[in-house]
């Protein structure tokens, strides 16, 4: 997963939902790859485009996008993406501050794992 910001845009402060999208260069996969390009966007779940946050005291304005690729495995082509992904506006209790958490799951237990360290951050440190 990535995040990326800019000084100018805007939007609401709302939560973005993970879905999937063609759009742009991250709908377009790498060549020569054993997947389709149905099956690699059939992994890819992003934003759907850029989010936005404005924190009012400050002026601040913050967008963010975020992609994710679920992994290729021969073996189990139909894992799960592992990746989980936290925003929390009004971080700590401050409406100037927010966290964005990207919790990359590996292994057996990987999206148990990332969904445990996302939970646990939702709750420690914006509570």
């Amino acid at each position: 997963m990535g995040t990326a910001s800019s000084r100018d845009g805007g939007g609401s402060s709302s939560h973005p939902q993970q879905h999937r999208s063609g759009k742009g260069h991250l709908g377009i996969p790498p060549s020569g790859g054993p997947l389709t390009t149905k099956e690699y966007r059939a992994r890819l779940a992003t934003s759907g485009g850029t989010q936005g946050l404005v924190f009012a005291q400050s002026g601040l304005r913050l967008r963010y996008a975020f992609a994710s690729l679920r992994g290729y495995y021969p073996s189990t082509p139909d894992k799960a993406n592992q990746d989980s992904l936290c925003v929390h506006t009004h971080f700590g209790g401050d409406p100037e501050q927010a966290f964005f958490g990207i919790y990359d799951g590996h292994g057996e237990y990987g999206t148990q794992c990332s969904q445990f360290a996302k939970d646990k951050a939702g709750v420690c440190l914006c509570a």
